[in-house]
Formats: structure tokens, C-alpha cells, sequence
């Protein structure tokens, strides 16, 4: 059974569509955000780490952020695609619960139609004027839910099951005093064991991970809720009010407060919470 992490902290940037015209070319180029580019109709070429991918219709392709790579459409049958930009902390997670990696840049979809329809109903939702960031991520999640689930299935056979379940574990556990211990003890592998192989799938530690979990959690807090900071702080794991403020200040560059006027201000105009 596939099991989605609870915390999705991705922020949709753009979306769009292009026929391309024959030989259409893009880069070599690096964006510095994540980008899925879905195939229409029509062929061409992606290359990535001076690796060619032939693609048609009902394909996708990543491209990871800090990643040379370069895209070109075919001179007799050019291709349409749709593409949606996204970050966030809980970007690579989220790709890799479909198999999309560095390593495996390329899927399909096993359900073409509804795959293209989901595109445009996020370029459509781009345009709404009240509610368009919940409508283009359900769509988004939707366009995913698309997509060839195999290769991860095959790889959860491996080394990385201990890495689902310790993620699964720290998004239903990360309001609670656990440790490292913890987590591997739940996934039933020692404690340098899970640290390795996290850091390998995810590139970050394990600590690391736990950390920006419960930031990311802070601050969807203060920027959706009138919860005070010191409720915010012990709700998101934390257990000591000046260590939350030192650390999200450092992770974020604005103390918990300066953050939740500065997006209110951003998002309504003044700093308060919308009626």
C-alpha cells in the first residue's frame, strides 16, 4: 500500500503549455526549482548527466533544481507538453513516492487521458481569483496519481522501505519528544544503519529531516492559524521556546513573528487573519 508523507510543504511557481515548432531546442540550461514536463503528444529528446532519453506521448521528465539538462523537440513529429514548477522541503519526498529521482528522471503515465486533463485543470486553476493554491496542488496531486508506480514499488524491496517507514513514522509522530533511536527502533534496523541510508536516498540527515519537518509544520502554522507561538512551538515538537525561535530564524531568516505578519501582509494586505 503506497503511504503519502501527511506534511506536503511544496510551493507551486508556474505552470503552461507549448507546441513546440520542429528541432525546438531548450539549454543547456539549470532552473533553480523543480520542473515536470508532461508530453502531449508529439516526440523528442531530454538529456540529462550526458544521458539521452527518447520520449512520446504519455511520458514525463523531471528536471531537479541545479541540474544542467536540455530538451529538444523531434523535426518530424514535435512534441506538446505541459510543464508545473514547484519547491519546497517536501519536494523530493514527494517525488520519490512515484519514482521520480535523479537517477530516474523519466515515468509514464498509466492513464494519458486523465493525465493531460489534470494538467490543463491546473493551468485553468492558475487563473482562478480566490482559492487557486489549493486548486492547482489538488490537481497537481492528481496529474501524480497518473503516474507509473513500478519502478518505486521495485525499489521499496530494498533499503528503501526503512526509509518510507521512518518518514511515515516522523510525519505521524513529529509533535512528540522522539529521538533517533526511536525512529530506528520502529524501522528495526541500528541507528548508523537508518542514518546512512537516509542520508543516501534523501541527502539529508536524519535529524536534519525531523527538523525541517517540524518547521515546516511551524510555519504553515503561523501562516494559516491564530495559534500564539508558544502554542505553534510546542505543537510543531519543539520543547523549549527559544531553541524553536533560534532555529526556524535561522531556517527561514525572520523570527516566528516577523514570518507571520511578513505572509499575511504578502497574502491580504495587513496583518491579520481574513474573516
Amino acid at each position: 500500500m503506497q503511504t503519502w508523507p501527511i506534511q506536503l510543504s511544496v510551493e507551486i511557481h508556474h505552470c503552461g503549455s507549448e507546441a513546440c515548432k520542429p528541432g525546438h531546442s531548450y539549454g543547456p540550461a539549470v532552473r533553480h526549482h523543480y520542473l515536470i514536463h508532461y508530453i502531449i503528444s508529439g516526440k523528442g529528446i531530454f538529456n540529462m548527466d550526458n544521458k539521452l532519453y527518447h520520449l512520446s506521448a504519455g511520458q514525463a521528465f523531471l528536471i531537479p533544481p541545479e541540474k544542467s539538462v536540455s530538451y529538444q523537440s523531434d523535426e518530424a513529429d514535435p512534441w506538446i507538453y505541459s510543464w508545473i514548477g514547484f519547491s519546497g522541503d517536501g519536494c523530493r519526498e514527494l517525488l520519490m513516492n512515484i519514482g521520480l529521482s535523479l537517477e530516474s528522471p523519466v515515468c509514464e503515465s498509466t492513464r494519458p487521458k486523465q493525465a493531460g486533463f489534470y494538467m490543463d485543470l491546473i493551468q485553468t486553476s492558475s487563473r482562478l481569483k480566490d482559492g487557486k493554491e489549493y486548486a492547482m496542488m489538488g490537481n497537481f496531486l492528481l496529474f501524480l496519481s497518473t503516474l507509473d508506480y513500478q519502478k518505486q514499488e521495485e525499489q521499496k524491496e530494498t533499503l528503501n522501505n526503512y526509509v518510507f517507514n521512518a518518514t511515515d513514522y516522523i510525519a505521524r509522530n513529529y509533535a512528540y519528544d522522539i529521538s533517533v533511536d526511536d525512529i530506528a527502533h520502529f524501522v528495526n534496523i541500528s541507528r548508523s544503519h537508518l542514518f546512512r541510508i537516509f542520508k543516501e536516498q534523501l541527502g539529508v540527515s536524519i535529524q536534519q529531516y525531523l527538523m525541517n519537518i517540524r518547521i515546516s509544520t511551524a510555519a504553515d502554522m503561523l501562516s494559516t492559524t491564530d495559534y500564539s507561538v508558544q502554542e505553534i512551538c510546542f505543537s510543531s515538537g519543539f520543547k523549549d521556546c527559544n531553541y524553536f525561535s533560534k532555529v526556524f530564524t535561522r531556517q527561514k531568516g525572520l523570527s516566528p513573528t516577523q514570518y507571520r505578519s511578513q505572509y499575511r501582509i504578502q497574502h491580504y494586505g495587513y496583518n491579520s487573519q481574513p474573516s
